[in-house]
């Protein structure tokens, strides 16, 4: 599952919606079986009154409350309850409570006096099968994500690939230099073959693999070519030499070397003619201006890689 913007947030969304509706139903039943609790205690204190030594004012009579401590123990134990536990029974004007703490009274009327029972409430925001539930509610929160997700690329509408677009064909088509034929070519036309003379197709081959190999080192006309960049157009005319191509001299490749780039270009130029676009990738640029704005002029080829040219008979 991608980790995208939509899959944090639908994630983000469920896990806090299902665990706040889990919550508020938790708190909400604990709720309700505290008063349901409450209502039987107070039932059973009822009942009981009339054998609790309580205070009396009317008669002046303390209360035993050791005896009532004693009861307060016993009906707790018995009722079992971690949210609930009985405080105190006492007369209501004598009664006194911790008001930090959550307490509910309630108020028993007997014949001779009124009756104030204190119950605790320890209300628990978490408790340890919470975890339990966290866990399966996130991993369902997971699974949701997952099926929205497929839903959301399902229902995407895919944009149409043009027939003829650039995009993946530049990434396929490439050029092909044989040197069995001394042509140009490229992969997605392969029935599209330009001839180039020795000099030139030797020169650019060269040129090629120099820019790739040396990708800093600029070329201008003004200066004298590096001698690897004529070690490597040598090596591929001795190559023509081996394929039967020529018997002549070797060419100085350092005279008329403006002459040279146009022919390479010239030939590029017909590969190329329905893609201006990829053709600046073997291009070697013109240069523009005279003076100042030609000794600046670098005619090597900037973006050039491996990967974009095959050189068949190599």
């Amino acid at each position: 599952m991608v980790l995208n913007k939509f899959t944090l947030i639908t994630f983000a969304v469920v896990s806090i919606v299902s665990l706040t509706i889990y919550k508020c139903a938790r708190i909400s039943q604990q709720s309700h079986a505290d008063q349901q609790l409450i209502a039987q205690l107070e039932t059973r204190i009822a009942l009981d009154i009339p054998r609790l030594d309580l205070a009396n004012i009317f008669f002046e009579h303390s209360a035993n409350q050791d005896a009532i401590n004693y009861y307060i123990k016993q009906l707790n134990e018995q009722s079992n309850s971690r949210t609930v536990q009985v405080m105190a029974i006492d007369d209501a004007s004598v009664l006194q409570v911790d008001p930090t703490q959550q307490f509910v009274i309630r108020h028993l009327k007997t014949n001779e006096q009124s009756v104030a029972v204190a119950f605790l409430i320890n209300q628990t925001w978490w408790r340890a099968d919470d975890y339990f539930i966290t866990m399966i509610l996130l991993l369902a929160a997971c699974g949701f994500t997952v099926w929205a997700n497929a839903v959301k690329r399902f229902l995407q509408p895919r944009a149409e690939v043009p027939l003829f677009e650039n995009s993946e064909v530049t990434e396929k088509a490439r050029l092909i230099i044989d040197l069995k034929d001394k042509t140009l070519s490229r992969s997605d036309h392969l029935g599209l073959t330009i001839q180039l003379a020795n000099k030139p197709l030797c020169f650019y081959l060269a040129l090629i693999e120099f820019c790739i190999d040396h990708p800093d080192v600029v070329l201008n006309q003004n200066k004298d070519l590096p001698e690897a960049l004529l070690e490597l157009a040598n090596k591929y005319f001795y190559r023509l030499v081996e394929l039967g191509h020529t018997i002549r001299k070797r060419p100085n490749f350092t005279n008329s070397l403006e002459k040279t780039l146009s022919e390479i270009r010239a030939a590029l130029d017909e590969v190329w003619q329905d893609n201006s676009e990829l053709k600046e990738r073997y291009y070697p640029p013109k240069a523009y201006g005279e003076g100042s704005r030609s000794r600046l002029h670098h005619y090597g080829l900037k973006s050039i890689r491996a990967v974009d040219i095959e050189v068949r008979g190599k």
